[in-house]
């Protein structure tokens, strides 16, 4: 799940984020004139084998660790094979990373290089006949890129929902097609139903006949609806999304109830609260560090009090003021407020 976005399908990915920045709102066609990246364009170019079936790329030597490639070191294999008793490969999301997680040296590496050094994990991790149903997957992944790519190509890049549904619904068309539906349901299930949902609450903030409290209430239902290991990790990126916005609306002068619709629309009414009162008590802990400061130097400019006696006083108005837990979080707070007064 860590790496869930991490394999969205690149135009999908890039045209969603034009309208996620534009507020939900369509844009217009995005460029194509841009260089492709490895993924997209270059790394997955079909290429003819001579030598080989098509769709199936010749073995060769490989290192004795997967690691061998710079751009993996310090990494850990994400994911692991699965066999049931008999010996065979368990068909689950875990094969998938394993094959993006050696494709993605790409780039920094012929992509050859890269599926040589995953033939050659496969073959040190399995027997037979694992081995072989795992090579066969690959042979089906690599094809799937290579289509991916052509298909991306293909489609108008257009940043607004209609076209977003219309490459969703191609890329899945393309993935029924390559895969079982076993394969398709494990390798992309978290994925599909992630898209699915970001199309609904992008589909939510547009709707005009909404009020916000309503729209916050629908996507309040929309993410209760999510499978439970998605919500979290939905959860995570709406975060990652709203601090950018706000601070984009709070830099262009947005008020407190334009910064509230904002997270219903975006979070919900449930976050909103919560952020609320997360607001409120962070506004109160800088008043409260502000009161305390003043004291702390009004205490160290007293002409009065010897050395000893401004520590026990300073010690004493921390104590008073800051629970154990707060007091933990005061010298580093204060050495930040104090650095931030010395700015120009």
């Amino acid at each position: 799940m860590k790496r869930l976005l991490l394999l969205f399908p690149i135009a999908f990915s890039g045209a969603l984020a034009i309208l996620l920045q534009s507020g939900g709102e369509s844009a217009p066609a995005a460029s194509r004139a841009a260089a492709p990246t490895p993924d997209r364009a270059t790394a997955f170019e079909p290429a003819p084998a001579p030598s080989s079936p098509p769709g199936r790329i010749t073995p060769q030597p490989v290192p004795a660790t997967p690691m061998a490639s710079p751009s993996l070191s310090g990494t850990e294999v994400d994911g692991r094979f699965h066999l049931d008793a008999a010996g065979n490969l368990v068909v689950s999301e875990d094969i998938r990373r394993i094959f993006d997680y050696f494709l993605s040296t790409q780039g920094a590496e012929p992509l050859a290089n890269s599926i040589r050094r995953l033939r050659g994990y496969i073959a040190e991790q399995l027997d037979a006949p694992a081995d072989g149903q795992a090579l066969t997957l690959l042979d089906q992944y690599l094809d799937y890129k290579r289509q991916l790519v052509q298909l991306e190509r293909d489609l108008p890049l257009l940043a607004d929902l209609t076209a977003l549904h219309q490459r969703e619904a191609a890329v899945q068309a393309l993935r029924a097609r390559l895969f079982s539906a076993e394969v398709h349901q494990a390798f992309f299930a978290n994925e599909e139903a992630y898209n699915a949902f970001t199309l609904q609450r992008l589909a939510i903030q547009r709707d005009a006949s909404l009020a916000p409290a309503a729209k916050a209430a629908a996507i309040d239902q929309l993410r209760s609806s999510l499978p439970e290991e998605l919500q979290t990790m939905v959860a995570s990126q709406l975060q990652a999304e709203l601090r950018a916005q706000v601070s984009a609306l709070q830099a262009d002068g947005g008020s407190p109830e334009q910064v509230r619709q904002l997270r219903q629309q975006l979070v919900g009414a449930e976050a909103t609260a919560r952020l609320e009162v997360l607001d409120q008590q962070r506004l109160q802990w800088q008043q409260r560090m502000q009161d305390y400061l003043k004291e702390k130097a009004r205490i160290e400019a007293s002409e009065g009090l010897s050395d000893s006696d401004k520590a026990l006083a300073i010690s004493q108005l921390e104590e008073e003021g800051f629970n154990p837990q707060e007091r933990l979080r005061l010298k580093a707070a204060a050495e930040l407020a104090a650095a931030r007064k010395k700015q120009p």
